[in-house]
């Protein structure tokens, strides 16, 4: 193993200068989760460390007036559709028998057909509304990851959007937040190899550069530097050392 890694160490220092850097690891991906609606909660389906995947329902608050409200909507729509069904039979009927029957009556059949149509777009549009109110009263994962907050208790009330109630974080990818002298920017680009190991961990692994961030921390007067990685815990931290192009 000491020979592979002095091997290594070989081919790197002939495909560029090795930089030392040190780097934080974060979620590849972090959201604070609320709800735009107020109410209060009745389902609580997840807690702190809650694997949860992409549509996942985290939360729900009271919704039986707007189920309700949905019921009512699909009924009227059933009743819509019954009418507009039948006025276009009629209508058809007597269309085809248009040149032999008064004028005023064929427009009497037209305008019914017509008038049951729209009152069935506006029975599915009503229910496309009322099942948007019932959505927007649960809360869900809007991506794969791991619960890593949770704010809000069963029974507590909503006060729409206030406060994040969850704060979901990627999982298992996360992305290393690698820090560097200003000084080597110009030799860093996106692509660069890096090596890196967790503080504590003799253990060596292998990425790239996944994005260089254009500006430098005026305070510490590092560049930063982003490499995606996986199934390492957020909070941990360590150090890296980037082949940089030789100059």
């Amino acid at each position: 193993m000491k020979y592979l890694f002095s091997f290594f160490l070989l081919i790197t220092s002939l495909m560029g200068e090795e930089i030392y850097a040190t780097f934080d690891v974060v979620a590849a991906k972090e959201a604070n989760l609320a709800l735009t609606t107020s109410g209060v909660v009745k389902t609580l389906r997840v807690d702190v460390g809650s694997y949860v995947k992409k549509g996942d329902i985290l939360l729900e608050i009271d919704n039986d007036n707007l189920t309700a409200s949905v019921e009512l909507a699909k009924e009227s729509l059933k009743k819509a559709q019954i009418e507009e069904q039948f006025a276009k039979q009629t209508y058809d009927r007597y269309k085809k028998v248009e040149s032999v029957i008064d004028a005023e009556l064929m427009d009497q059949n037209t305008l019914t057909y017509r008038k049951s149509s729209a009152a069935l777009g506006e029975a599915k549009a009503q229910l496309r509304y009322q099942s948007t109110l019932v959505e927007k009263t649960r809360l869900c994962a809007p991506f794969n990851g791991v619960i890593s907050e949770r704010n809000i208790e069963l029974g507590d009330g909503v006060g729409g959007g206030s406060m994040p109630l969850f704060k979901l974080i990627s999982s298992p990818d996360v992305k290393l937040l690698v820090r560097f002298d200003e000084k080597y920017l110009s030799r860093v680009k996106k692509g660069s190899a890096v090596r890196y190991r967790i503080d504590g961990e003799n253990q060596w692994r292998n990425g790239r550069i996944s994005k260089l961030y254009p500006t430098i921390d005026p305070k510490t007067r590092k560049a930063t530097a982003e490499v995606l990685a996986s199934k390492i815990a957020p909070g941990l931290f360590g150090e890296a050392y980037i082949i940089g192009k030789q100059l």
